[in-house]
């Protein structure tokens, strides 16, 4: 039996720009890039497809990960934003990771001024350390 195979980079690059391209392969394809862990790959094939099922996947993982870039791109991609709940959660998970620019982008996203400031100093901390 065959495995399922990645695309390598210029098949995915065709798949993305061809307007011809099957909705259902596209879907798959991001499907199996998600499973491989390759997010951003996944996320680029869901915006494509508009597949608001892996989108919402990617969101969701975003927020569990402290991922801010990863979860703007999706959120884009949904064309449903996140509130500032959903960016509130998303920077306490980057700051429990020690994602601490995820964590101050998150925080200015969810306009919350005292958790800003103490990702915004964590991040000075990790930025002095990493300097001596």
């Amino acid at each position: 039996m065959k495995k399922n195979v990645l695309p390598d980079s210029l098949k995915r690059r065709n798949l993305l720009f061809d307007q011809k391209a099957p909705q259902e392969r596209i879907i798959s394809y991001g499907e199996l890039f998600l499973r491989e862990g390759r997010v951003n790959e996944a996320a680029e094939l869901f915006t494509k497809s508009s597949h608001k099922v892996g989108l919402e996947q990617l969101k969701a993982l975003a927020i569990e990960e402290g991922d801010s870039f990863l979860y703007e791109v999706a959120s884009k991609g949904s064309g449903k934003g996140g509130g500032p709940g959903a960016w509130e959660a998303l920077g306490k998970n980057a700051m429990e990771r020690e994602k601490f620019s995820h964590a101050v982008r998150a925080f200015r996203k969810a306009e919350n001024a005292e958790l800003l400031k103490a990702a915004e100093e964590a991040l000075k901390e990790v930025v002095s350390v990493d300097k001596a």
